[in-house]
């Protein structure tokens, strides 16, 4: 367990470190996403590994949490994480925090059944309760700044270039590469 100095310490050394050697906050994450049989999928990234799944309504075996299910855990985690942080970089005490993170989703955008209507979420709805014998304004200043920072929060309030590229490897021996784009 950290208590809010050493959350606070640890985070003034990452700020000066990135100050000092911006180069040093710059980073590519990659992850590797892989499905064989079936639909349950395996993702490495880091030496950590996990699986997803889908329910069986849609093909899959419902063995492990569901891809948008990771998205929104990742989102309401984020916000969650950040808020403490920040806290202790402002020094407000905060007991506890909890978001709430609700979506609407309409499966015929994801299932192709109507091409009006988007296979993402429709809305995204947080409700986030802080304990904390703080003030109501030191409160609300720590959480509008870190959704301010969130970079999870930002990934779904601002549209992001997405690139992509399909290599097709033949299963036939000596098939050759292809890259499409």
């Amino acid at each position: 367990m950290h208590d809010t100095q050493s959350i606070k310490s640890a985070l003034e050394r990452a700020v000066k470190v990135v100050r000092l050697q911006p180069a040093r906050g710059q980073r590519v994450y990659r992850n590797v996403a892989s499905v064989g049989d079936g639909i349950a999928c395996q993702v490495e990234e880091a030496g950590r590994s996990l699986c997803l799944d889908v329910g069986k309504a849609v093909g899959g075996d419902d063995s492990a949490p569901n891809p948008s299910m990771l998205l929104r855990s990742a989102l309401s985690g984020c916000v969650a994480i950040g808020i403490k942080q920040w806290a202790a970089r402002r020094d407000v005490q905060i007991d506890y925090v909890e978001v709430v993170l609700e979506t609407d989703v309409d499966a015929r955008g994801q299932l192709g059944v109507r091409d009006d209507v988007t296979p993402g979420f429709q809305e995204v709805r947080m409700m986030i309760t802080v304990t904390s014998p703080a003030s109501r304004e030191d409160v609300e200043d720590v959480v509008s700044v870190s959704l301010r920072y969130s970079p999870l929060f930002d990934v779904f309030q601002y549209p992001q270039p997405v690139v992509h590229q399909v290599q097709l490897v033949g299963s036939s021996a000596g098939a050759q590469r292809s890259e499409l784009s």
